[in-house]
């Protein structure tokens, strides 16, 4: 489903994406000074989010492991190549991060990864995450099977400085249920992270990618128990 821009005045605009709906909670009574009240997990929605064939992943791992992402069509990089990277320039790493919004690393490859590729993956919130908080980190070929139909579903929660989590929720082609049954499904995981639980929501809003923020109605939150 593509977006349709209208201007008076103007040819209208087909914005050719499937752009992304987004959910805005801003959260109140919260010292994020503390960092126990922070937030940097992952989540399985009720619904896949992702349209295409795979998610938008990096696989790095040695062995069955790495020869089952390659059958998948997924990006991959083995000890080798992360040697490699390492020896490029930083402009390199940086763009090789900004690529994948997600990287799936095998166990035992953790601390190269960490060794390399830390510095980089940390400030964009990008460094795996063992369960509970995630599930980027894997022992197995099935255990990368289930992270590779995961990651069609998973967004990342994150609240550090700003009273504001912002998050993806669906697409603008899926079926408007769906995309409803996540947003519950997200407002209420975000709420139980908080003391005071949906008390802790100030406000939420709902935006495409291209679009403005439109603000939930109070007859809707409600619904929702907030």
């Amino acid at each position: 489903m593509y977006s349709v821009v209208k201007k008076e005045g103007f040819k209208e605009k087909v914005r050719k994406f499937d752009e992304s709906i987004d959910l805005i909670i801003n959260v109140k009574d919260i010292n994020l000074n503390d960092p126990k009240a922070r937030i940097d997990k992952e989540f399985i929605l009720p619904n896949d989010i992702v349209t295409e064939k795979n998610p938008n992943i990096c696989v790095i791992a040695s062995d069955e492991i790495l020869m089952e992402a390659k059958k998948s069509g997924v990006e991959t990089l083995n000890k080798d190549g992360l040697e490699a990277l390492d020896r490029g320039e930083k402009k390199y790493k940086k763009k090789f991060v900004k690529k994948f919004e997600y990287f799936v690393v095998e166990d035992k490859l953790m601390r190269d990864v960490a060794r390399y590729l830390a510095r980089f993956l940390g400030p964009t919130g990008k460094m795996p995450k063992p369960f509970p908080s995630g599930y980027g980190i894997i022992n197995t070929v099935d255990e990368f099977k289930n992270a590779l139909d995961r990651y069609k579903k998973i967004v990342r929660v994150q609240i550090k400085k700003q009273p504001e989590i912002m998050t993806k929720i669906g697409k603008k082609s899926m079926d408007i249920d769906k995309i409803f049954e996540n947003m519950k499904a997200m407002v209420d995981y975000i709420a139980e992270q908080f003391p005071h639980k949906y008390n802790n929501i100030r406000s939420i809003y709902i935006k495409t990618t291209m679009g403005r923020p439109i603000k939930i109605d109070s007859d809707y939150l409600k619904d929702l128990g907030v």
